[in-house]
C-alpha cells in the first residue's frame, strides 16, 4: 500500500514537470490561457440575396375596366404540357395550376431552365375562360403581363348551361343547348345512346352532366377577344380568319370533363350575313369552311379534317355546322394571305414612360396585349392576314387611355400619344427587423415588391440600392391611396408580420419595416 502511495506521488510531480515544460517561454515565464466562457447567444442581422434576375408580373383584368379580376384559376404549360420550370419568388417549383385572391401572379424561370414560351390557360366565374401565350425569349429585368377576360355579360357574348341526367356515363335521349343573341350564336346536339368519355377515355362515373356552350359575334371585336391565342402559331403564307365560334365545356357531378364521344355529335356556329371571305364574296348557303379546334388542357390549336357546311341563312345570320367526336373551343374558319410585313408600332407626342406602356390590338380576330418601352416597337402578332383591320389603344397599367387608331396593321401603324395623368415618383425603404431582437436590423434587399392603386394590377419596383425600391409613375393626386406588397427573399418572415403597406402618391419618399425570424450565434471570449 505504501509503494503504491509513493508510485502516485511520483507520477503526479512528472507530470507537473512536463507540463511546465509545455508553457514555458525562452524566459522559464510560464502563460496559462484563460478558460472559455460561453456568452449569451447573439442576435444576427439578416442576410438578404441579389434582385432576381427576371420576374414576370402578371395580372388578370377585365376586358373593359382593366380592373383586376381577383379570384382567378391559372394553368401553367409548356409544350403542352403542365410545366415544371416555373418558380416562384422564392425558388418553389409554381403548381400547375394556382387559384389567385387578388388577380396577380410572381414567377421566375428555374434555375438552369431557359424559358422561351408559356402557356397560360385562365378562367375566372362570370368569364370567358381563355388561353395566352407569353413570350418570353431572352426576357430579363421585369416583364408585366396582363391577361384580359371577356365577361359572359357582355352585350356582343352569349352563354349558357344546362344539365342532364344520365345512367352509366351514357345518355338515355338527345341532349342539346342552344344560345343566340343578336349575331352570336351556337347549338351542340349530342344523341341519345352516346357514352361520354373523360380525357383518358373512360365512360365517366357521374350521373348529371352540365353541358355549357358559349359563342361571340365574330363581326365585332368581342370574337377577337375569346379567341385562345396561338391559333396562327408557325404560320408562312396563309392564316385562319375565323368567322364563327363557340366554346363547349361539358362536365359531370363528379368533377370529370367530358372529352371525346362513342359517336359523332353536331355543333352549329352563327356566322354573321355581313361576312366577307378573302375571295371578296360575301358568305352564302353551301360555302365550305376550315374547321380549328383548341384544347385548354394542352393550350394546342389542331386543324381538323372536316369542315364546316354553311346552311341557311337566318335573320342576320348564317349556320355553319360541322360534325365531332370532341368537346373544344371551335372556330370555323376563312383562309387568307399572311402579313408579309413586319408589323410595327410608333408612336408620336407625349413620350412612352421609362416603365413602359401597354398596346392592345382588338379586332374581330385577335385581342392581345402587348408591352412597348420607346416610340418604335415590332409587335409580335401572330397570324396578321394582309388587309386585316384592327384597333390599336395604348394606355397604361391602370387602364388609362393614351391614344388609339384604327386601321389596316399589316406594315406601320402610328399612335399619337397624349397623357392624361401626373405622375410622381416616390422611393420606398424596406427594412428587415428581427423579430427575436428589435435591435438588430438589415436593409431588406432582394425582394419583389409590388405597387398598386385599388382594383388595378400591381407594378413591380426596381431595387435601386440595398432594400430601396424606385415607384415611378404613380398617379399624383389621386383620391386612392397605393399599397405596397413585398415578398421577402432569403429570410424567414416572422408570424403575423406585416408585407403590406399603404403609401400616400405625393412623391414623398416612404419606408416600410418587416419583422422576421433572425438566427442566432453563441461565441466565446479569447
Amino acid at each position: 500500500m505504501f509503494a503504491n502511495k509513493k508510485s502516485l506521488l511520483a507520477l503526479s510531480v512528472a507530470s507537473a514537470l512536463t507540463l511546465t515544460g509545455c508553457f514555458s517561454d525562452d524566459d522559464n515565464n510560464v502563460v496559462v490561457e484563460p478558460p472559455v466562457t460561453p456568452t449569451d447567444p447573439v442576435v444576427v442581422a439578416p442576410t438578404t440575396p441579389d434582385a432576381l434576375s427576371l420576374v414576370v408580373n402578371g395580372s388578370v383584368v377585365d376586358t373593359v375596366n382593366t380592373n383586376v379580376i381577383t379570384t382567378a384559376k391559372i394553368s401553367f404549360l409548356e409544350n403542352g404540357a403542365a410545366t415544371e420550370n416555373l418558380v416562384d419568388a422564392n425558388g418553389a417549383v409554381l403548381a400547375a395550376s394556382i387559384d389567385t385572391t387578388d388577380g396577380a401572379f410572381v414567377f421566375t424561370n428555374k434555375e438552369g431552365a431557359t424559358l422561351t414560351s408559356v402557356t397560360a390557360t385562365v378562367s375566372a366565374e362570370g368569364y370567358i375562360s381563355k388561353s395566352f401565350i407569353m413570350d418570353l425569349t431572352g426576357a430579363s429585368g421585369v416583364v408585366p403581363v396582363q391577361l384580359a377576360l371577356t365577361s359572359a355579360d357582355d352585350p356582343a357574348v352569349v352563354a349558357d348551361t344546362v344539365s342532364e341526367t344520365v345512367a352509366g356515363g351514357t345518355t338515355d335521349k338527345e341532349i342539346k343547348a342552344t344560345v343566340e343573341k343578336g349575331k352570336a350564336g351556337a347549338e351542340v346536339k349530342i344523341p341519345a345512346d352516346t357514352v361520354l368519355r373523360d380525357a383518358a377515355g373512360n365512360a365517366i362515373t357521374g350521373t348529371q352532366v352540365s353541358l355549357n356552350v358559349s359563342s361571340a359575334d365574330t363581326s365585332s371585336n368581342v370574337a377577337g377577344a375569346i379567341i385562345p391565342e396561338g391559333l396562327n402559331a408557325g404560320s408562312t403564307t396563309t392564316v385562319a380568319q375565323p368567322v364563327g365560334v363557340a366554346n363547349v365545356v361539358m362536365t359531370d357531378d363528379q368533377g370529370n370533363k367530358i372529352k371525346s364521344f362513342s359517336q359523332d355529335i353536331e355543333i352549329t356556329v352563327a356566322i354573321p350575313a355581313s361576312t366577307v371571305l378573302s375571295t371578296g364574296e360575301t358568305v352564302k348557303t353551301g360555302d365550305k369552311l376550315k374547321l380549328a379546334s383548341h384544347n385548354e388542357d394542352t393550350g394546342k390549336w389542331t386543324n381538323e379534317t372536316n369542315e364546316v357546311t354553311v346552311g341557311a341563312q337566318t335573320g342576320d345570320t348564317f349556320a355553319g355546322s360541322f360534325m365531332t367526336d370532341h368537346l373544344t373551343f371551335f372556330a370555323a374558319n376563312d383562309v387568307a394571305a399572311i402579313c408579309a410585313n413586319t408589323i410595327t408600332l410608333t408612336t408620336t407626342g407625349d413620350d412612352v414612360p421609362a416603365s413602359g406602356l401597354f398596346a392592345v390590338i382588338q379586332s374581330p380576330k385577335r385581342s392581345e396585349t402587348v408591352r412597348i418601352t420607346g416610340n418604335s416597337t415590332a409587335l409580335s402578332l401572330s397570324g396578321v392576314a394582309a388587309t386585316e383591320n384592327a384597333t390599336v389603344t395604348v394606355r397604361d397599367g391602370n387602364g388609362n387611355q393614351w391614344g388609339t387608331t384604327t386601321g389596316n396593321i399589316c406594315g406601320t401603324t402610328e399612335v399619337a400619344l397624349s397623357n392624361p395623368v401626373t405622375f410622381v415618383a416616390e422611393s420606398f425603404a424596406v427594412t428587415a427587423t428581427c423579430a427575436n431582437d428589435t435591435n438588430v436590423s438589415a436593409p431588406l434587399g432582394g425582394a419583389v415588391v409590388s405597387y398598386a392603386l385599388a382594383n388595378k394590377a400591381p407594378a413591380v419596383a426596381l431595387e435601386t440600392t440595398a432594400g430601396t425600391y424606385a415607384l415611378p409613375n404613380i398617379v399624383e393626386g389621386t383620391t386612392a391611396t397605393y399599397t405596397v406588397n413585398v415578398i421577402p427573399r432569403g429570410v424567414v418572415v416572422a408570424d403575423g408580420a406585416t408585407t403590406s403597406f399603404t403609401i400616400t402618391p405625393d412623391g414623398t419618399d416612404e419606408t416600410g419595416d418587416v419583422r422576421v425570424t433572425c438566427e442566432t450565434s453563441t461565441t466565446g471570449a479569447n
